[in-house]
């Protein structure tokens, strides 16, 4: 393996490696999301008609959207220039497609290369 291939194969590894810690610190979902849906608990007001007549428990869940970014394995695209685009695998996939393709050009040029 040649110098030129070796620092290719190198910089693919830590930039999948980059992109994978990052997928993993920003939540680890499957699909990329900007905004997260999730159910919170909500103490109930206690001056609340209802809550006094015992309708709601100590604590009631409410839904709740924040803007977080969360990096994730699949995109979820609704168009080509979409947001939602970005994902591990559209990351990786031109990388490693470069590394495949520049290691089968060599390969093809050594075996040309050489006396028959």
């Amino acid at each position: 393996m040649s110098k030129t291939a070796k620092i290719i194969l190198a910089v693919a590894i830590v930039l999948s490696g980059a992109v994978l810690i990052t997928w993993q610190a920003t939540g680890g979902d499957y699909y990329t999301k900007y905004q997260v849906v999730e159910k919170v608990n909500v103490q109930v007001d206690p001056d609340d008609p209802l809550a006094q007549a015992g309708f709601y428990d100590e604590s009631t869940n409410e839904t709740v959207t924040r803007d977080e970014f969360r990096l994730g394995l699949l995109p979820t695209p609704s168009g080509l220039f979409d947001k939602h685009a970005i994902s591990v695998v559209s990351i990786l996939l031109p990388i490693w497609a470069i590394v495949i393709v520049s290691f089968w050009i060599s390969r093809l040029k050594r075996r040309r290369s050489r006396p028959s």
